[in-house]
């Protein structure tokens, strides 16, 4: 069951879609897209971070929330067809962290680094980038756990993705001549592994995200369309390895 929300703190100053920071009964703060975002986004973002976690990656963790009509009848003024009552996607906040520098790249331990980059290659992912003028890494980081927690995958699968630009910009670049081929099968292995999950993850997304009255679709692409692209990516898995 979706997780109630019971306030409204206001929305965020950086992302996209400045998703609204909204309080549960759960305790916890959380990101809350819907409305602000398109269907396909919505639902490659729940897709994609749910896939992640199979993977076993450090994903900041993703629920199910409900925004009830008594608080989007509160919501901002302006902001009114952005926050609709419905089941939302809602990204847990992380207490103290914030977006990833630099200068933190060198705590992060090798092999998560290049979990993500190959996870980021084969969903074709192009936003998790990061240089010395900035970038928009889609990282966050602990400073207390010393951990970092990925966010935003609303612009996986991307039919514009480049390689040549993946490879120069993306946040943990610096780990790729050191994937080592025994490494690349086993986590070819476990993603493959992951996929299978994908009718399940699929399930678990609210019926109100993918069709509209008369079951008209919502969406640009279809459970199989989806599979297919992970299974048979138009990029070879083991490009990331090549100069």
């Amino acid at each position: 069951m979706p997780i109630e929300l019971i306030s409204l703190a206001g929305r965020a100053e950086n992302g996209k879609s400045r998703p609204f920071f909204c309080e549960a009964d759960d305790g916890h703060f959380y990101f809350v897209k819907r409305d602000n975002v398109s269907r396909d986004e919505l639902v490659l973002d729940y897709l994609m971070s749910r896939l992640a976690e199979e993977c076993g990656l450090p994903v900041a963790p993703v629920r199910l929330v409900n925004i009830p009509k008594a608080l989007a009848d509160h919501a901002i003024p302006g902001d009114g067809e952005a926050f609709q009552a419905g089941v939302a996607f809602g990204s847990q906040r992380i207490s103290f962290a914030d977006e990833i520098r630099s200068a933190h790249l060198r705590s992060i331990d090798e092999e998560t680094k290049i979990r993500c980059l190959c996870f980021d290659w084969w969903v074709r992912n192009p936003d998790r980038r990061l240089d010395m003028a900035g970038g928009d890494p889609n990282v966050l980081w602990d400073p207390v756990l010393q951990n970092i927690f990925l966010i935003d995958h609303d612009a996986c699968l991307a039919a514009d993705f480049d390689p040549v630009a993946f490879k120069r910009e993306h946040v943990f670049r610096d780990v790729r001549p050191f994937i080592e081929k025994p490494f690349f099968k086993k986590w070819r292995t476990r993603f493959e592994s992951a996929i299978y999950n994908l009718d399940g993850i699929w399930a678990e997304m609210p019926a109100e995200w993918l069709k509209g009255p008369g079951r008209k679709s919502l969406i640009s692409f279809s459970q199989k369309d989806v599979a297919a692209r992970l299974i048979k990516p138009k990029l070879a898995p083991d490009g990331i390895l090549s100069a």
